[in-house]
């Protein structure tokens, strides 16, 4: 089956708009696609609008960014994009990262940087300014070498002019998207970096606010990890999930689209294709 329910489009920090990745997924014939951009839901109608009118089955979605030690997304599926609860957190976000991005450019600054927000906002060509965004300016400027240098020496998590992101508890995340009508799920799990007992505890824990599946199929999962993945949805009675995670240019080692042939995955997509 070809799917893909992990993508990323301009609105957050892919490189392709909606309308490409609608046709890139028509082009690929994928059985259900979904665009998760990071904390915001401002492609959906657009993707909504083209699945239309390409024929693509499509469903709405979202990523949400959690407070947690490691790395820990909420993915959204289905939702309501006329929920005022979720529109006003997401809101929140937005507000807090267009202040995050001044107080980034003031760090590089400080450093000795000539880059300026315009400049960042510029490379973004309306689009949601994010640290990809800033790497690029670093990267024409002659400042590093590649993005890698530029996450690596600067703007990654943790680094000297990163700034943390606005986030929100994971129980709120799910709970925000059970209330828009949604199917909160986890998305690549490995960056958790928990054991199989951790991770069970956290999945009981977030399954009484409302968590519905696991991203179980991730071109990052190693083999071990898909079966771990897997026998911890069926024994939490979670859904199974796959998506690539696709972000176009920015991270070109990653194609749309997932070809996986798993009973649990069908039964996951049957319910989602209901809605």
């Amino acid at each position: 089956m070809l799917l893909d329910l992990h993508s990323h489009s301009i609105y957050s920090d892919g490189t392709l708009s909606p309308e490409e990745l609608i046709l890139k997924a028509k082009e690929k014939n994928l059985t259900i696609y979904s665009i998760t951009d990071h904390d915001n839901i401002d492609a959906q109608k657009e993707a909504m609008y083209y699945a239309n009118k390409y024929n693509v089955n499509y469903i709405t979605g979202l990523e949400i960014s959690t407070k947690f030690k490691n790395m820990f997304d909420i993915l959204g599926y289905n939702i309501s994009l006329d929920n005022h609860e979720l529109n006003a957190a997401l809101k929140k976000v937005q507000d807090f990262r267009k202040n995050r991005n001044k107080l980034m450019i003031e760090k590089l600054n400080s450093l000795g940087f000539d880059i300026s927000l315009d400049e960042v906002i510029n490379e973004a060509d309306g689009d949601v300014v994010g640290r990809p965004h800033f790497a690029r300016v670093l990267l024409k400027k002659g400042y590093v070498k590649d993005r890698d240098e530029a996450f690596n020496k600067y703007l990654g998590d943790g680094k000297i002019a990163h700034i943390p992101k606005e986030k929100i508890l994971p129980e709120e995340a799910v709970k925000l998207i059970k209330n828009a009508g949604g199917y909160p799920v986890i998305a690549h799990p490995k960056y958790l970096k928990l054991t199989y007992k951790e991770l069970k505890e956290l999945v009981l824990k977030l399954k009484e606010y409302g968590l519905w599946g696991i991203e179980v199929y991730y071109p990052k999962h190693s083999n071990s990890e898909i079966k771990m993945f897997r026998d911890l949805a069926i024994e939490t009675g979670l859904y199974i999930t796959a998506g690539s995670d696709f972000h176009g240019a920015n991270k070109p080692d990653i194609d749309l689209g997932m070809n996986i042939a798993d009973e649990l995955l069908q039964k996951s997509i049957e319910i989602l294709n209901k809605r």
